[in-house]
């Protein structure tokens, strides 16, 4: 009979624990869904619209935080040789639009497809406040080094 007991309380032991597990997870889920809040974009909106006034610049993506934004420029045939002058001319542009943040403007491919990213886990609500600090501080470095 003790052998029976035993299995009996080892099978409970495991079922309780298990439960533990899956209820545990699920706080988890909503406590990332409940960090990620509407960030508001209307700097790196009004942004893209002045970026996109230059003839030179087919597309502008932009994030920002706070007055802080970040631009990618989409820039093609032959005005590609005069990525420099397009990139002074957008940054003049958007820092007399912004005079109070910083702003930061590249035309490389890898920043166009992280900002595009950040810009998506914004719509979706998927990235909290924290997150997109960290984010940016990464295509900061990138923008500074010239990636």
């Amino acid at each position: 009979m003790t052998i029976n007991r035993m299995i009996t309380l080892a099978i409970i032991l495991l079922i309780s624990v298990s439960g533990c597990e899956q209820a545990g997870q699920k706080d988890f889920e909503s406590q990332s869904v409940d960090n990620a809040e509407k960030i508001s974009q209307t700097v790196a909106k009004e942004a893209e619209k002045i970026a996109e006034e230059l003839e030179q610049v087919e597309e502008a993506t932009a994030v920002s935080q706070d007055k802080d934004v970040y631009v990618h420029l989409k820039v093609s045939g032959f005005d590609r040789l005069f990525l420099k002058d397009v990139r002074k001319k957008a940054k003049d542009k958007l820092e007399r639009a912004n005079p109070d943040g910083k702003v930061e403007v590249s035309t490389d491919k890898k920043l166009e497809l992280e900002l595009t990213e950040l810009k998506h886990k914004l719509s979706d609500q998927k990235i909290s406040k924290k997150q997109l600090k960290d984010d940016l501080k990464k295509v900061d470095d990138d923008m500074k080094a010239g990636v």
